[in-house]
């Protein structure tokens, strides 16, 4: 029976173990591996295989609260956790991401080595802004069918679509997402959100009803249709990411313009 009840707790749990892995596959190339022939070898970093960690996340954070409401053991306890998890899995792990890439993207130029490493840690900003949104979400009662701001995992989620994107080349958007300006733009753009207090829908189900659900179903229906299309028939696996995290904003926002005329 106490298996059950913290069951919640187990899957939070989970999370962060994946964000722990999320940051061992990151730094992965700097293990030296030496065998017994004296040979050396560079483990090379494995980028992908941390964004898989956080994408696998993201499903393992929406059940342990959907799980949680459906055994009625929500509490104190399993919130804080949730908000600690987030912080590594959703906070931490995108901003290493991002750190690689403007990194990366900084290095593509004759005279990369006259940048210091600060200019790279910009990327932090969405570490830094993604812990307090989630300091902000646990004491704020505002919250609590819905969200004000860009939910962290769905700031996550963009940043980790962004290695599989440039590794395929999707869409063709493999020398912008080399830009350090657009990638600086992302960085503003996403803590920016983050921070706002723009009503965003939520999937935390009181009831099934399609009345009080129906922008949440239209979202999952559109989101549905978008997914199979990108996905099936133009070949788009990993930029559906943020196309669908885009559609959630703007369906979000037009919700709020009609409900309150804004």
């Amino acid at each position: 029976m106490k298996l059950i009840q913290n069951l919640p707790n187990i899957l939070t749990l989970f999370n962060l173990f994946l964000g722990c892995m999320g940051v061992v596959y990151l730094y992965n190339d700097h293990m030296v591996i030496m065998t017994g022939k004296q040979e050396f070898f560079i483990d090379m970093g494995l980028i992908n295989l941390a964004c898989y960690c956080v994408m696998l996340a993201g499903v393992v954070d929406f059940f342990d609260g959907f799980v949680a409401r459906a055994l009625k053991v929500e509490s104190a306890l399993g919130k804080q956790l949730d908000s600690l998890a987030d912080v590594v899995t959703f906070g931490l792990v995108p901003g290493l991401i991002m750190y690689q890439l403007l990194a990366r993207a900084y290095y593509v130029h004759y005279n990369a080595f006259d940048y210091p490493i600060l200019y790279f840690s910009t990327g932090f900003l969405v570490t830094i802004f993604a812990a307090v949104r989630l300091a902000r979400f646990n004491i704020d009662v505002r919250q609590k069918t819905g969200f004000l701001g860009l939910p962290t995992p769905a700031m996550a989620m963009i940043i980790v679509s962004l290695p599989p994107m440039l590794l395929r080349n999707e869409l063709g958007l493999l020398t912008t997402l080399q830009n350090h300006w657009v990638l600086l733009g992302l960085v503003i753009l996403l803590s920016y959100l983050m921070m706002s207090e723009i009503p965003m829908l939520s999937l935390k189900f009181k009831s099934f009803g399609w009345q009080e659900n129906q922008w949440v179903y239209g979202l999952l229906l559109i989101s549905i249709f978008v997914g199979f299309t990108a996905i099936f028939i133009f070949n788009i696996l990993f930029a559906v990411i943020p196309i669908l995290l885009f559609l959630y904003i703007i369906i979000s926002i037009t919700k709020n313009i009609k409900e309150n005329g804004l």
